[in-house]
This record gives C-alpha cells, structure tokens and sequence, in this order.
C-alpha cells in the first residue's frame, strides 16, 4: 500500500511540476505561430498596397463593388477587404489563440461575400491612422515602426491581454518586421524600445500630430 501512495504522491508532484511548463511552452508555440501569420498577412498587404496605393481603409472599400460594405468599426471590416478583394482565400489566416476561448476556428465560408470574417472570425486588431480629423489606411510611405496588426488587444488605448501568450503581445510594423513584446507589468500595454508605448500620442512619438485609429476584432 504505502507503494502505491508513494507511486500516485511521485504522479501528481510530476504533474504539479510538469504542467506549467507545458503550458508555457504552448504559448511559445502560439506566439510563433501567430508571428507566422503575421508575415504571411504582409505579403497579402504588400500586393493590395500596389493595387489601391495603401492598405484597407473606407476610400478603398469605395473602389471596387466587391468592397463597399467592407468598413466600419471593427478589424473585421477592413481586413476582410484582403478576401472580398481576391488577395487571399482563407478566414484562418486572421484567426489566432486569442480566439480560442470565442468558439471554433473560422468556417471559411466566404461567399456570399457577407459571411467573410464573421463575429469571432477574427484575432488581430486593425490599425489606421487619422489625420486633421480624416482617416486612412498605412501605407508603406509611413514610419517603419508604425503598427497595423496587434493581438491580443482588449481595449483601443493599448491594453493588452496576458493570457494568450504568456504576458507578451505581438504586433505586425508597416516595415513588414514582427515585434513580440513582454506586456508593461503596471499597464499591460506594449512597450517600445526608446520608453513609452506603440500607441503613445504627440510630440516625439512616431505618430507626431497624426492618432492610431485601433480597431478591435468583432466578438
């Protein structure tokens, strides 16, 4: 008997240490994964960039029929230009860990054009940029280290969550570089290099006198 108790009691200290880790390691997998995407989505952005001269925003839904009902208030509405326009055929390129307490991956059913990257579609939050009180989509021409996908964002000011990846968040740069950065203990926003934050606003920040306009996926 006192076998068997000393068996279960080696077991469950196994498990008690193992577990962790193993979780840890699974966020790693999912943050590379998602980084992964990431890279793959920019080539997706580089080929609309060269069609409509920058990347989604409500002047290129306006261009082509297929696109007119692609804007709005959500990530959703935007990226999924990418796939009314033609550029990429798949829903789970947008989808990621983040999503994973949401409901099951996307049903990849694209057509009607309606059923494109549907509520809870979608893991990256979509940013823009407004200048003297108009809004457009990056582009290339702007700073390098300017963010158009984050994830996991929870709130537009930067507030990220910590479970997805381990208390990191990533974000895709109009440079086309993947940055992953551990979350600000005291605010759990993204941090850069120089200090302050990728969604700092003003003088000596790299949006100057533009704003982020940061649009969160549809839940």
């Amino acid at each position: 008997m006192k076998h068997v108790l000393w068996a279960g009691f080696s077991i469950f200290a196994f498990l008690l240490v193992m577990t962790p880790l193993v979780l840890e390691n699974r966020k790693k997998i999912d943050r590379s994964q998602a980084m992964n995407q990431c890279r793959s989505i920019y080539l997706v952005l580089m080929d609309f960039e060269s069609d409509m001269g920058n990347f989604p925003d409500d002047e290129t839904a306006a261009t082509a029929s297929e696109l007119h009902t692609f804007r709005g208030s959500t990530s959703n509405d935007y990226v999924g230009q990418l796939i009314a326009g033609g550029y990429v055929r798949s829903e789970t390129i947008f989808w990621n860990t983040d999503m994973k307490s949401s409901g099951a991956p996307p049903d990849e059913v694209i057509s009607p054009p309606s059923r494109i990257l549907e509520k809870n579609e979608c893991g990256f939050s979509y940013v823009m940029m407004e200048v003297n009180g108009t809004r457009r989509g990056l582009s290339t021409d702007d700073m390098g280290g300017m963010p158009i996908l984050v994830t996991p964002l929870v709130d537009p000011t930067g507030v990220c969550n910590p479970k997805p990846y381990d208390h990191h968040a990533l974000h895709l740069r109009v440079d086309g570089s993947v940055v992953s950065e551990r979350l600000c203990s005291s605010d759990r926003k993204i941090p850069l290099q120089r200090g302050g934050t990728i969604f700092d606003q003003g003088a000596g920040t790299m949006w100057g006198n533009s704003k982020p306009v940061v649009l969160l996926p549809e839940r």
